[in-house]
């Protein structure tokens, strides 16, 4: 089985449905991970109706939908750990729709201590795990670094563990990954058992603040292109191939300078497809 590649179309929002199906096709990829998020094509407030026009526009560009990233509402209350607010009709319309995946990333709150804020998610997923089944859809849970979010691979299997991965799993970033300082090879290994999908992008850090012995080092990330980040998209691609990795491929079109994406995301695309042997 042949690996499916789909991008994010995050950077375009304002090409219609129809255009952006053929922007897609142009560049040669299969697929789209779906930004269901306002000012895009679809809106969320258009629910499952929504989402099954998305999918059934884009196939008619011979486009598919491999994933949506969507904001799931889930709060929960203070002190009591009590979960509100699921968005079934995300769910209801990626089961319609053949979407399997629903992308999320996920943050901790600061106020708690690493293992409180782990049993605080797994509270959420939960009570998010009947709507995955019911409707066939996995939840995936992607790390992102940042002080407050789930940075890497390891607290995310720690996170997972016990999940069924049809329902609630992983998705892999090599720029995450990289930014973290993980080996993209022990990585995806802890993780192979719970991944559901793997994300190519690539970054590295620098410093902001000129080097003074008075100043505490200042860093921020920038996004660059496959070949220049600090996780080795050919080490992770030679372990992928070594476990018969069969998924999603997707790039999530990300740049620092973003008035080159589409040249970027044109570049990238058949690097990682060389690295795959295709």
């Amino acid at each position: 089985m042949a690996n499916q590649f789909s991008v994010f179309t995050k950077p375009w929002k304002t090409q219609s449905l129809d255009e952006l199906g053929a922007l897609v096709k142009n560049m040669g990829f299969d697929a789209v991970e779906y930004p269901l998020r306002d000012g895009y094509q679809v809106q969320p407030s258009e629910g499952a109706r929504g989402i099954v026009r998305l999918a059934k526009t884009l196939e008619k560009q011979g486009v598919g939908v491999a994933s949506l990233a969507a904001g799931i509402d889930v709060q929960t209350t203070d002190g009591k750990g009590e979960v509100v607010g699921v968005n079934e009709p995300v769910f209801e319309g990626c089961g319609e729709a053949g979407i399997p995946v629903i992308r999320i990333c996920q943050g901790f709150n600061r106020a708690l201590g690493f293992h409180e804020n782990m049993d605080a998610l797994r509270r959420k997923y939960d009570k998010i795990l009947p709507f995955c089944e019911k409707y066939r859809v996995t939840l995936g849970i992607q790390m992102h670094y940042g002080p407050a979010d789930i940075t890497g691979s390891y607290d995310t299997y720690i996170l997972l563990k016990d999940y069924d991965p049809r329902f609630i799993a992983a998705v892999w970033d090599a720029g995450h990954s990289g930014l973290a300082g993980e080996n993209p090879r022990y990585a995806l290994d802890c993780l192979w058992d719970n991944l559901c999908m793997v994300n190519f992008k690539a970054a590295h850090w620098f410093r902001e603040n000129p080097a003074s012995p008075a100043d505490e080092a200042k860093w921020n990330v920038h996004w660059v292109t496959g070949r220049n980040g600090m996780c080795s998209w050919k080490a992770a691609v030679d372990y992928l191939k070594s476990r018969g990795y069969a998924g999603t491929v997707c790039l999530p079109a990300e740049y620092s300078d973003e008035a080159h994406v589409e040249i970027y995301t044109r570049e990238d695309l058949p690097y990682i497809k060389k690295l795959f042997g295709g």
